[in-house]
Formats: structure tokens, C-alpha cells, sequence
């Protein structure tokens, strides 16, 4: 190989270790907001959890189950966390710009066949119903669940506090 094309591999070398250094640090990942008849993508917003989850209540009286939906091949952190660095799946009224969490009945996380420092990974997948009773939302609150999604080959999206729609009755 000669002097000019080790230039070019070694300058191809950093640019693609400093991409991914400031991919890491920001702890965002590019979406494909758009798909051009030629295939390829133009990446013009960060994603976030938002982008692969949604949530919807459905009520009964006070008592009320929030329903994660969850995109295919993801997965959200159960709560209570396995880690103590990873982010529970939280209920929350936001009021605001204030959060206050809600007495929700947290379900146990399925497994994700991740284990970290010989811990396994405990997840919620799509469909898992969080119970909340006794719900209370006044005039002016939001309610909101917080969570980091992650793929099943363990990339994981920066966090995001998301709305919970309000089924029809």
C-alpha cells in the first residue's frame, strides 16, 4: 500500500472514530426522516426513545392501566431498573415543567437475555400494561411516562418523556 492510500484509510480512520466519539457523548442517534425514490436517506433529527415507543390509558372509574407500545425489535427498561445507571420505565404527572411520580403497580420486567456484571436485564416488551390506581389528573396536567429504549442488539437511545393518550371510552 502506498503512502497516499494509508493517508486516505488512516483519515477515513478518524473521521469515522470521531463520528461515533460524538454520537456517544451526545447519547443521540440519527433518524431517516425521509426515504428518496433512489434509496437513500436524508438524516436531519436526533432520535430518541420517543421514536420507537407511545403509550395510551384506558380508565375505569379512578383505576386506570397505561399501555406501553413498543416498536418491533425494542424494548424499554422495567422498573424497577436491574442497574443502578439505567433508567426505570417511570409514570409521571408533569405539570408545567414539574414532575411528581405516580403510585403506579409496576409489573415484573421479562428478560432480555442481556446480563451485564452478572446481572440479568429486566424489560418491558410492547403490550406490557402498567396498572395505576386511584389516578388523579387535574386541570393542567400531562400524563407522561419516562423511558430509554433499547434494541435487541443493545443500543440504547437517549431518554424520553412521552405522552400517555388518552383512549376513547
Amino acid at each position: 500500500m502506498n503512502r497516499q492510500s494509508r493517508y486516505r484509510l488512516g483519515a477515513l480512520a478518524a473521521v469515522v472514530i470521531l463520528a461515533g466519539a460524538a454520537t456517544l457523548i451526545s447519547n443521540k442517534f440519527l433518524i431517516s426522516t425521509d426515504s428518496p425514490a433512489d434509496g437513500t436517506a436524508a438524516y436531519t433529527e436526533f432520535a430518541n426513545s420517543a421514536s420507537h415507543v407511545k403509550a395510551s390509558l384506558a380508565r375505569t372509574g379512578k383505576d386506570s392501566v397505561i399501555t406501553l407500545h413498543i416498536g418491533r425489535d425494542w424494548h424499554v427498561n422495567a422498573n424497577p431498573a436491574s442497574l443502578g445507571n439505567l433508567i426505570p420505565s417511570t409514570v409521571l404527572i408533569d405539570r408545567n415543567g414539574e414532575e411528581r411520580t405516580v403510585q403506579a403497580n409496576y409489573p415484573a420486567g421479562v428478560s432480555s437475555g442481556i446480563t451485564i456484571d452478572d446481572t440479568d436485564i429486566l424489560v418491558y416488551e410492547d403490550g406490557t400494561r402498567i396498572p395505576v390506581d386511584q389516578l388523579t389528573i387535574e386541570a393542567g396536567d400531562r400524563l407522561v411516562v419516562r423511558v430509554q429504549a433499547c434494541n435487541d442488539l443493545g443500543i440504547c437511545l437517549a431518554p424520553a418523556v412521552i405522552p400517555v393518550n388518552e383512549e376513547p371510552a
